[in-house]
């Protein structure tokens, strides 16, 4: 029986995992906040869609009770949890030399830490489009479609490539083997290079953010660094298509609503994954000897505002 695994359950681990679990499949959620974890086991984990209010009885447990081993692990935790939640998985035992570690996380450089930990073979990573909100432990917002991309980080396709398609698109979520997913990546990480810092520093929803004149030349600032970065790391993206993706966010039939997560974040006390968005632009353009001021002083900003309830 192939085993499944989301760890990192909250608001996105919650939609993947209920929707493979609804398909049929052998599903744990796994996660280290004990109320939400204990709201599922007790209630089933409550889904609010668009039209519906309804519970699905899912098994959900805290990180340090993992006796199972899993055959495929998806990897949603926050960026700055996912080393130790892979390193405490493979130590209790729960990863075989075979388990797929789908990562589907925002951020770079996620292919770099986690093959410190499992060899590079076994990573799978994804880029998804779904979205979904976290109303409180155990309550999931799930609205709209969406699609994920991914590839072995190695580059390499498989049997086990075909065998992840096959589960995700058991669960309808839409699921397509790259031949690139480096570029989806990157794409989707300049989006929230852009949207996530600006957005979160000036208090703004996004489509307040998209509305101002002078909008294109100064989302433009940060876009030529990543771009610059990117084509030196033989990623091919192009400025003018990033920008026309960011605009296309503004009106409130799209983004314009919302805030950015990294603005939930830190609205909410917690730290940001601002360090594997334009914190990790900068670290490698320091690597290639390429300058990013804009993306440098994002950054700081946005640690200077979470040095505010540290």
């Amino acid at each position: 029986m192939y085993r499944i695994a989301v760890a990192g359950a909250g608001a996105m681990g919650g939609r993947i995992g209920v929707a493979l679990h609804q398909a049929g499949h052998n599903v744990t959620l796994i996660d280290d906040w004990e109320l939400h974890v204990q709201n599922i086991n007790k209630n089933g984990m409550k889904i609010q869609t668009e039209t519906d209010l309804y519970s699905v009885e899912i098994p959900a447990i805290l990180s340090k009770n993992v006796t199972d081993t899993y055959d495929l692990i998806i990897l949603l935790t926050k960026s700055m949890q996912s080393e130790s939640m892979l390193k405490h998985l493979k130590n209790g035992g729960a990863i075989h030399e075979d388990t797929a570690i789908l990562s589907m996380m925002n951020g770079l450089g996620h292919e770099e830490r986690l093959s410190k930990i499992v060899p590079l073979h076994q990573i799978y990573l994804a880029v998804t489009m779904w979205s979904a909100g976290l109303k409180g432990p155990g309550h999931l917002l799930l609205e709209g479609t969406g699609s994920i991309n991914f590839q072995c980080a190695n580059g390499v396709n498989n049997k086990i490539s075909e065998t992840i398609s096959q589960v995700l698109n058991d669960a309808n979520l839409n699921a397509v083997i790259s031949e690139n997913v480096f570029e989806a990546i990157w794409t989707k990480v300049t989006v929230n290079c852009v949207l996530n810092p600006l957005c979160t520093i000036l208090n703004q929803r996004i489509g307040e953010f998209g509305a101002y004149a002078q909008i294109n030349n100064m989302v433009s600032l940060v876009i030529n660094e990543i771009v610059e970065v990117a084509h030196a790391k033989n990623i091919q993206i192009e400025a003018d298509t990033l920008l026309n993706i960011i605009t296309a966010m503004y009106p409130n039939s799209a983004q314009g609503l919302h805030f950015p997560s990294m603005y939930q974040d830190l609205n909410n006390g917690r730290p940001t994954e601002i360090d594997y968005l334009n914190g990790q632009i900068v670290k490698y353009g320091q690597e290639l000897g390429i300058a990013t001021p804009i993306n440098q002083m994002l950054t700081y900003q946005i640690h200077q505002l979470e040095s505010n309830f540290s």
